[in-house]
């Protein structure tokens, strides 16, 4: 993939660095030439097989035959569809897979798989009501879901279990992530070896099906990280209302979880639209609640 020109933003007035959201676009691209592109995450080996089963299965369709496109119904000459043809349901099930692919690239799934809700323990005072409503999230993650509690409580645990069972259970695309990750993703793309585009890479996080931002406001808060936040909390707000013809549910299902006490020092664009009580559920985590890792071999946070 031929790699776009990603030079830092020089001031045109004497070379020196600009402040603001473009010094910090500079700032941004020279820390990522230090330390390369970050991708932690591997595609999970049942994405891979995904994909394997979804190509075999194009060859076998009955509908297309192995072409992998279909003529765009019986439509007379002279109609403005007439002689089209469109994806086959074989076609689109390979590029659902491979978008599966790529935004597992992005996924720190792979490193909690073992987070389940039965592994979580609901013994613990104080996670009873955050547990209840995170299981019944995951069965029908439709619009979003905020857990807000201390360090230790068992934020991140119960936010893995939510993805897990959604990419097991619901197959839907899941991107688990932490904020400063996530953020760490897009810096990557501005390195000269990058691969991926900051557009194409951007794209995928707007768009997976299911986003958890775990540990929210304990990112480095450049003005370029918070408009790129921004941005993406955004989309997905914009997003959020509108029911996908597949699934019935509505689109960009997002988890977030944070430390931050109500949100208190989250920038208000972003607090505004995670309080937003049409489609957004906020559950706190009890005040008698107690550290839940020493209880649990698994540490959360």
């Amino acid at each position: 993939m031929e790699t776009r020109n990603k030079q830092p933003y020089v001031s045109p007035a004497g070379g020196e660095q600009e402040t603001g959201l473009l010094g910090d676009v500079a700032a941004e691209q020279r820390s990522v030439v230090s330390w390369g592109h970050v991708e932690r995450s591997a595609a999970l080996p049942e994405v891979e097989a995904a994909i394997a089963a979804a190509r075999a299965a194009i060859a076998a369709c009955p509908a297309c035959k192995g072409k992998g496109w279909l003529r765009k119904g019986d439509f007379p000459y002279g109609h403005p569809d007439f002689g089209k043809i469109e994806k086959c349901a074989c076609l689109l099930a390979v590029e659902r897979a491979k978008r599966r692919r790529d935004i597992m690239k992005l996924s720190s799934l792979g490193e909690v798989r073992e987070k389940s809700f039965r592994s979580f323990n609901t013994r613990i005072p104080g996670v009873q009501q955050a547990a209840k409503a995170a299981s019944a999230y995951a069965k029908n993650p439709d619009g979003w879901l905020v857990l807000l509690g201390p360090v230790g409580c068992g934020k991140t645990h119960l936010a893995a279990a939510i993805a897990n069972a959604c990419f097991d259970k619901l197959d839907m695309e899941v991107l688990f992530v932490t904020v400063a990750d996530l953020l760490d993703h897009l810096r990557a793309t501005f390195a000269p070896t990058s691969e991926v585009t900051y557009d194409e890479q951007f794209a995928r996080m707007r768009e997976a099906e299911l986003l958890v931002l775990d540990d929210l406001g304990a990112q480095h808060a450049t003005d370029w990280a918070r408009e790129k936040l921004f941005q993406l909390i955004n989309f997905r707000y914009n997003q959020a209302n509108v029911v996908d013809q597949r699934t019935g549910r509505r689109r960009a299902a997002t988890v977030v979880t944070s430390n931050l006490f109500d949100l208190n020092g989250v920038e208000e664009r972003i607090r505004s639209r995670l309080r937003d009580a049409s489609m957004s559920q906020v559950v706190t985590f009890g005040n008698e609640v107690q550290d839940y890792r020493p209880r649990n071999p698994h540490k959360a946070s």
